[in-house]
This record gives structure tokens, sequence and C-alpha cells, in this order.
């Protein structure tokens, strides 16, 4: 006999991108830069699958944003039935006259993210990441208008609403949350169940920062809140578990810079490893910005305390593989080689990748310009030393075992064609590592301030882009075999994607000569 069906008051859901059943990370970034220029079915069936729900419409796993939302939910005293996270497609079975609010979370709503501008500066057609929005969204304004609830957005691409609050109305938007949600979030909830509008200067909001834009609502806690933080009560998409949050070094390009890192309790990871792990996720992803800080403060790291932390992380059983994403080269420069090996040999479980990459923002080989740009990003060390300081961490991560991904950005504010030129000098010599470099524009987080696209684009903007690439066409297809075959990814898949590879940097390849012939062509001929 089955049950009655599920009638939550509190919907929880994320674009298709965010929300898709990925293997390992790099599929999930590779997904999120994809226009419309790549045919849906493709996207759909081959670069983000479906992530798949339960008869009752929860989903199976959920990006790690809206678990966070909904376990600081249970724990402010909501029972399971009155908060479910639903999947983009299974999320109109769960709607319905019980439904309060429905939250929704993306990384880009409105194809504003950095990496993903660089990308349809190039290609045809609009990011997947706001088109997908688009279309959920607009299914949700009609359930709204039918069912009278409020429908909140955040997620790490929350800034997009905020500069853009006229967009978010558009979409059905009457409340953007901004920051961690546990402080504040839960109570600001509770208050829109109760029918009451949120008011600033409520004590109950936990310091939540409340002004409005038109008819939006903006909500910002600036408070980490990580000693509030709930264990997931389910599994999350990629099988993301946090380690740490914020980052402090200030950068102008990234919203997590302008909050000091705080760390997560050991067991309060180690519980999320284990929802994740009795949810079937074998290959699990830990997510901070900068990996290598775990446990030390003030820019200095802490080796015991992160050697401690994999240590019993390798205890959780059944999980085969564990990735990593981001770290400030000025962190691990403070680990000798032989520290790095021990940590790249806690990091190897069941499944051995021989790709095991950590993403490292140089940006410029100007370190003045850099630190102009990134106050916080230098710790110890000095700016004037930043070339060495790069090519000593793209050496040790080597000799240590780690792949480097390397990111720059065109277009800083400040900086000359000289910079360009000596940034590609040191892409050359970066060449001669185990490594791949990444160029984005520079897409400011702040209203106001001039993005950087094709238009600014120089002869040497293209040639440091161009010698980039020649060096991603190299390295990527290795790394992304290596990563998909430790995370579980058949053959078949992972021989149709290399074969689609091949495809595309053909496609790089024939953008590169037409700006080339665009940027070289006389003034006045068109």
């Amino acid at each position: 006999m089955a049950g009655k069906p599920l009638r939550p008051a509190i919907l929880l859901v994320a674009d298709r991108t965010l929300s898709a059943d990925y293997k390992v990370l790099f599929e999930g970034i590779f997904g999120t830069m994809q226009t419309t220029h790549v045919p849906e079915l493709a996207m759909r069936l081959l670069v983000s699958p479906k992530m798949p729900a339960d008869p009752e419409g929860r989903a199976k796993a959920a990006p790690l944003g809206i678990r966070r939302v909904e376990s600081a939910l249970l724990a402010a005293g909501l029972t399971p039935d009155q908060v479910a996270c639903a999947t983009p497609e299974s999320a109109g079975r769960l709607l319905g006259p019980w439904t309060r609010i429905v939250g929704v979370s993306s990384s880009d709503p409105l194809g504003g993210g950095m990496s993903n501008t660089t990308t349809t500066a190039f290609w045809e057609g609009r990011l997947y990441t706001a088109h997908w929005m688009d279309r959920l969204t607009a299914r949700l304004r009609q359930a709204k208008d039918k069912f009278g609830f409020v429908m909140v957005g955040g997620g790490a691409g929350a800034w997009q609403w905020e500069r853009n609050a006229q967009r978010a109305i558009e979409q059905g938007f009457d409340i953007v949350f901004q920051g961690c949600f546990e402080a504040g979030g839960p109570e600001l909830f509770k208050q829109l169940l109760a029918g009451r509008t949120p008011g600033q200067g409520d004590a109950a909001l936990a310091g939540l920062e409340l002004t409005t834009k038109g008819k939006l609502l903006l909500a910002r806690q600036r408070r980490s809140a990580v000693e509030l933080i709930a264990p997931i009560r389910g599994p999350s998409a990629l099988g993301v578990i946090e380690t740490s949050r914020g980052c402090g070094n200030g950068c102008r390009f990234c919203a997590a810079g302008l909050q000091r890192m705080e760390h997560l309790a050991v067991e309060a990871i180690l519980a999320d490893l284990r929802v994740n792990a009795a949810g079937g996720r074998s290959a699990v992803v830990s997510s901070s910005e900068d990996f290598f800080r775990y446990g030390g403060s003030g820019g200095r790291v802490n080796f015991p305390a992160l050697c401690d932390l994999l240590e019993a992380m390798r205890q959780v059983e059944p999980l085969d593989f564990m990735q990593i994403d981001h770290a400030n080269i000025c962190s691990l420069l403070q680990f000798s080689t032989q520290e790095l090996a021990e940590v790249r040999r806690l990091l190897r479980w069941r499944k051995h990748s021989d790709y095991l990459w950590v993403n490292m923002g140089v940006e410029s080989a100007n370190g003045l310009l850099v630190a102009a740009n990134a106050p916080g990003k230098f710790g110890p060390f000095r700016a004037e030393d930043w070339e060495d300081m790069v090519m000593q961490a793209a050496s040790r991560m080597t000799e240590s075992g780690f792949f480097s991904v390397f990111s720059l950005v065109l277009g800083l504010p400040g900086e000359t064609p000289d910079d360009v030129r000596r940034t590609h000098r040191l892409v050359d010599r970066l060449s001669r590592e185990r490594a791949v470099i990444f160029p984005v524009f520079y897409e400011p987080i702040r209203a106001g301030e001039r993005a950087f696209g094709l238009a600014e684009m120089t002869l040497e903007h293209l040639e440091l882009y161009q010698a980039c690439y020649e060096i991603n066409f190299r390295w990527v297809p290795r790394l992304y075999w290596d990563n998909q075959r430790a995370g579980g990814v058949s053959l078949g898949k992972r021989l149709l994607v290399r074969a689609l590879g091949g495809q595309e940097v053909r496609a790089w390849r024939s953008h590169f000569r037409r700006l080339r012939r665009r940027l070289t062509q006389p003034a006045g001929r068109a």
C-alpha cells in the first residue's frame, strides 16, 4: 500500500548544471562551461546527466549548498516531511497549495561567472547555466502564480541576482540570500512560514543584513557560522564535503576572498563523509578555497592538523577516490616536498589517480599587479618573488605526485602589455612541468567595474591564451581519462568523451585562427 504523498512546505532545488549526476569534479566544471552551441540532447545524455529522484520526488543526491540549508532547517526544529530537496525535473511533483517557500540555488544563474564568461566570448549561444535557470524559474513562476509561495534565491552565484535585481524579480524571486545559511537563515524561513515579513533589526535573525532593491529583499549573512553546521541528511552531488569556509585573501574577483577562512571540526567533516558513503557515493570531493591551509591560521599552514584529518578520512568505508579543488601557492610553499609527498600518500584511497589535480591561481606573472588585486594572497612571502614562487610550486607539486592546474586572469585592473608578455614567458617555463593553465577574463563581482572581453583583447593576449590551450590540449585528455576511470565512469563513455574532445580541440584552434585574422587585419578593412 502506497504511503501518503509528500507535501513539503519548503522545497529546495538547484539548476540543472549544478545538480546533474556527475561522477568526477572535472565533469561538473566542464558542464557549467558549455553553451547552447552544444546540442541539448548531448548535454542531457553525456555532459550533465539527470540526477535521479526517488518515487516521492526527493533527489537521490543534491548540491551541498541545499543540503546545508536542509540540515540547518531540520536542526532548527522542522521535520523531514516539511523540507525536501528536489531535482529540476522532479520539483513539479512536489509543488502544491501546501508549498510555502521554494529555495533555488545556483553558482552561475545569469551566466556571469568569470570562467564561464570566458567561454561565451569564444562560442556561440548562451551558457546552459543561465539557459536552464531561465527554464527552471519559468516553471516555478507559473506554480508561484497558482499556489502563492515565496521564492528565495541563493548559492555561490547569488551576487549576480543582487547586481541585477530586476532580472531576479522577473524570474520570480522575492528574496536573495547571500552567505552561510546556518546563522539567521532558519529563523528567516520560519518567519516566512508564519506569514510574517522579515524586517531589519529583528534580533531573532542573528545578524542578517536586510536591504531592498525595488520589490526584491536582499538578505546577507557575513558570518561563516561553522560552529552551527549540522551534518547533511542525504548524499551531496559529486559527494562534495566542506573542510573550510571562506578564504580572506581579498581577491576583488572572488566573493570568498572577502570572508576569513574558518575550518570545520574533524568530526563534522567525517559525518558528511559517512552520509555520502552510506548513500552510495564512492567518489567524493573535498571543497575548500585552500585545501593546504586546513587547521592553520593567519595565513600559516598546519601540517599535523591536515595529516590528522586525512588519516581520519581514510578510515571511512567504502570510499574509493577523493578529489580536491583549490589551493593557494603561498600555502603549499610552506610545506617541504617530503611533506607534500606525505599528503599525497594520504590521498591515495582504494582507486589510485595519476592526475590528482589542484587548482592554483597565478593570475599574472607580475606579483605586484597580483598583490594590488589580491592583497592577502602572499602570506609570509614577497610579491616581488612571485614568478619564482610559481615555478617552485609547480616543481614541488610534480615531485610530490600532484598535478597542477593553474589559472590566469586576463585584463586585471592595472595590467600593462609588458605584464601580458611577461606572463607568456612564465607560461613557456610552466610548459615543461606536469601542468595545465587556464586563462580567464576578468569579471568583477562588484557593480561598476569594467569586465574584460574580446573587444579588449590584444594580439599579445591571444598569443598568451593560445599558448595556454596548446599545453591543455596535450594534458587535459589524459587528466580527464584518469579522473573518470578513478571515479567509476564506464569505458564506453570515456571513449566517447575522448572522441568529442578531439572535435573540441579542432574547434578551439579554428576560433584562434579567426581571432588572429581579426586582430592583425589592417585598420579600416572590414
